[in-house]
């Protein structure tokens, strides 16, 4: 474990990410419920026009010449039952449009935030490649891997406020790219992947750890349960490009943070997010080891 690390300070981290994902569990349940009253005042509607067009039905049978029945008007009729079959659509709509949340769920709204965030946060990052070349110049006869750690351990030790850029990850198995930033806070992680306040980053020995939401701002980590043993994982640093290989993944309470704690001598990453989708009441944790690193 890093210098300034504990497990308690794990333990922090994992509990202020439970509480994000309590509120966001309770964002969706409020919207499904909104959902569900317009599907049933679309049905209070049509029961009304039901009970509305058979009142009329019953009028124009009771005024009506037993011998010669006469019709309904022709447009009272079809301007009911037109009226029933709108407001027929409106609540089958509504009821898929619910399904599709509920199963697609990628939130247009949060999704196009969450977007626009990434777009300021490679301009961030851009920054900061700039002004960590400029902190860190090579020193004489230092060795590239030598170099990445001091700029990792700067970086590591700079107090980057929480949202900010950090670096970016690739997994091409299941098409993501995005930056990702510091800290794991409901903010932070609305923005990107975060970083886990109290584990290392690439460069550094020790265990680098990622959060990140499976439904919602972009859901970035909806797919890491397709991941397998020998996916790549490819985090790119301000210092560095380090590779990862997948060595599995497992399912562990929402409270367990072990899978974060650094071991000496190993270079690992941990995924982490919530399971199943559309619950905070387990993890799904991704554990990979770091196969090669390239500086930048």
């Amino acid at each position: 474990m890093r210098r300034g690390a504990s497990i308690a300070d794990l333990r922090a981290e994992v509990e202020r990410l439970n509480e994000a994902l309590r509120l966001a569990e309770e964002r969706r349940r409020t919207a499904e419920r909104t959902l569900a009253d317009v599907a049933r005042m679309a049905a209070a509607d049509a029961a009304d026009l039901r009970a509305r067009l058979a009142a009329v039905e019953r009028q124009l049978a009771a005024t009506s010449a037993p011998a010669a029945p006469a019709a309904p008007p022709p447009s009272l009729r079809h301007r009911a039952k037109r009226g029933l079959l709108l407001f027929g659509l409106l609540a089958g709509l509504l009821l898929i449009t619910d399904g599709l949340l509920t199963i697609v769920w990628q939130e247009p709204i949060t999704a196009l935030q969450q977007s626009r965030d990434q777009a300021a946060l490679r301009d961030d990052l851009q920054g900061l490649r700039k002004t960590l070349a400029a902190s860190t110049p090579k020193a004489p006869q230092e060795t590239a891997r030598h170099r990445m750690q001091r700029q990792a351990v700067a970086l590591d030790g700079a107090g980057r406020p929480a949202g900010s850029a950090m670096g970016s990850i690739s997994i091409p198995k299941i098409g993501l790219k995005s930056v990702f930033v510091e800290n794991t806070n409901h903010d932070a992680l609305k923005k990107g992947p975060g970083h886990y306040k109290g584990t290392v980053l690439p460069g550094m020995a020790g265990t680098v750890g990622l959060a990140g939401h499976r439904t919602t701002y972009g859901a970035p980590f909806k797919r890491v349960n397709e991941l397998h043993a020998g996916s790549r994982i490819v985090m790119t640093m301000p210092y560095g490009r380090f590779t990862y290989r997948v060595i599995g993944w497992h399912i562990t309470t929402a409270g367990d943070a072990s899978s974060l704690v650094s071991h000496a001598g190993q270079h690992r990453l941990v995924l982490t997010a919530c399971h199943p989708l559309y619950s905070a009441a387990k993890r799904i944790v991704v554990s990979a080891r770091l196969v090669s690193s390239t500086p930048a």
